[in-house]
Formats: structure tokens, sequence, C-alpha cells
């Protein structure tokens, strides 16, 4: 199904992240964080298409969120935040999208 492949880029995307924000600033909060939401959503995307995978994925998704969304308005930086609001915004609809399908 097509919500399990954007979980799995997702959580790809935000481990890179992280690897990122440890390589630029020595991050190691970055490092972790990015780990343990990336990894996540990707067993969200192995645990297949239901309701386990969308509620592992919508928490992991509204957490980033209320991470991102506070930093950027704070900061004004747009990297990393714009990305993963964007990301986590897409997650949350397109999980609503598959859940009520």
């Amino acid at each position: 199904m097509l919500i399990q492949v954007y979980y799995f880029i997702f959580g790809l995307l935000a481990i890179a992240g992280g690897i990122a924000g440890y390589a630029k600033a020595k991050s190691r909060p970055s490092l972790i964080a990015g780990g343990i939401s990336g990894i996540l959503l990707i067993v969200a995307g192995l645990l297949g298409p239901g309701i386990p995978a969308f509620v592992l994925a919508l928490i992991v998704s509204v957490l980033l969120l209320a991470h991102f969304l506070p930093s950027y308005a704070a900061k004004r930086k747009p990297m990393p935040a714009i990305p993963m609001i964007v990301l986590s915004g897409l997650c949350i609809v397109f999980t609503a999208i598959a859940w009520l399908a």
C-alpha cells in the first residue's frame, strides 16, 4: 500500500535529518530524535496498513509537529523545521485518508 511507502520514506528522511544535524552542529539530540522517530516510522511501514501502524505514525507525526512548529516560530530557521512540518502534516493527512478508506 502507498501509505507504507510514505512511512518508509519519511522514516529514512528523519534518520538522515538526525545524522545531518549531528554532522553539522554536533547535536546529539538531533541524532537521537531523528533516529528514534525514523525507526518508529519504518516500523509503522513494516506493520502494514492497519490501526497499529496508523496510530504509531500519527503519534510520531504529531510529536514532530509539536516540536518543529514552535521551534520554527521562535527561531525562523527554515531548516530542518519546514521540511519536517510539511512531511509530518502530509503524514497525518495521508494516514487519515488511509484509515478512513
